[in-house]
C-alpha cells in the first residue's frame, strides 16, 4: 500500500451495486438542462424528488 500513487485527474467509475449505488455520486451541479414551467403566480415553488423517489418536504 505504500507504493500507491493517486492519479493526477480523478475519475469516478460508476459502481454496480444495485438501485441505491449512485445516490451519493460525487458530481456537483445539475445533471441535465431543463426549462422550468411558468406558472400564473409571480412566486413559484418547485418540488424535486430524491434519487430513490422520495419527495423532499
Amino acid at each position: 500500500m505504500d507504493q500507491y500513487i493517486p492519479p493526477k485527474v480523478w475519475t469516478w467509475n460508476k459502481p454496480n451495486g444495485g438501485q441505491f449505488a449512485s445516490i451519493n455520486r460525487p458530481i456537483a451541479g445539475p445533471t441535465h438542462e431543463k426549462e422550468l414551467p411558468v406558472g400564473k403566480h409571480p412566486l413559484q415553488l418547485y418540488s424535486l424528488a430524491t434519487p430513490n423517489g422520495q419527495k423532499v418536504t
